[in-house]
């Protein structure tokens, strides 16, 4: 039974992944923990070494459709990837319950960031506003929250891209893939060093992540960017709230 659970959770964060340009490791943590049984460690990094496969599929995808911004990517990448070298070493001083609740707490954040936007304000025409210094602070946010929290970044990313820089929906969840891709290989290596990984479970739900992730993908260049963030959004409170009742409960 434990390994059909895993296969699902693998379906879905992969499918969440092209969606949405998110990792999937933050929704795969509380289902992992609460399913599978997974320790909270544990449960917080095997996700990670699934990220990669999953997010290079769906990054194909957004490349055929021209979706991603190359010259985002690498100035992002200036400040994510000393920030995440940084967030992994913090998490041999944190305990695991500990880390579940930030991640419960964070979800709930994001959800409700694109809950607004998505039901409340609609969607903006508003022109591009990219700059190098809200791109770094960007990447360095992102880089700390995926080896902190052991998450692709993406959770981060698309938001800052959409409110901060005005990129549309779909270039911002292609964009933020593709740096979930190169930000997941530090994270996977430090967590793995730590001892926070089990094999077993990554390997499955990297199998069963990186094809859904390149459906995902395809779904996505398909449906409205308003759409794509309202789901996102009640998506995300809904889980979020679940997860943080079976917590303090």
């Amino acid at each position: 039974m434990m390994y059909v659970l895993t296969i699902l959770i693998g379906g879905l964060i992969g499918l969440s992944a092209g969606l949405f340009g998110i990792g999937g490791a933050l929704i795969a943590t509380p289902l992992l923990k609460i399913f599978v049984g997974l320790a909270p460690m544990l449960a917080l990094a095997t996700p990670l070494p699934s990220a990669l496969p999953a997010a290079l599929a769906g990054t194909v995808a957004y490349y055929r459709g021209g979706f991603i911004r190359f010259e985002i990517v690498s100035r992002v990448l200036w400040g994510a990837i000393p920030a995440n070298l940084l967030g992994t070493w913090l998490t041999k001083y944190i305990g695991g319950e500990s880390m579940m609740m930030f991640t419960g707490a964070f979800m709930l954040l994001v959800g409700i960031t694109f809950f607004v936007r998505g039901w409340l304000l609609g969607e903006s025409d508003a022109e591009e506003r990219i700059s190098v210094l809200s791109l770094v602070l960007t990447g360095m946010m992102a880089g700390f929250l995926s080896g902190f929290l052991a998450i692709g970044g993406g959770l981060v990313m698309v938001p800052a891209f959409v409110r901060l820089n005005r990129m549309k929906f779909k270039q911002a969840t292609a964009t933020s893939l593709f740096c979930v891709a190169i930000l997941s290989i530090p994270a996977t290596l430090g967590h793995w060093l730590l001892g926070h990984i089990d094999w077993t479970v990554a390997l499955i739900l990297a199998a069963c992540s990186t094809p859904m992730s390149f459906l995902g993908a395809r779904l996505a260049i398909q449906l409205r960017n308003q759409t794509l963030e309202r789901v996102y959004g009640t998506m995300m409170i809904l889980f979020a709230c679940y997860f943080l009742w079976s917590q303090l409960r």
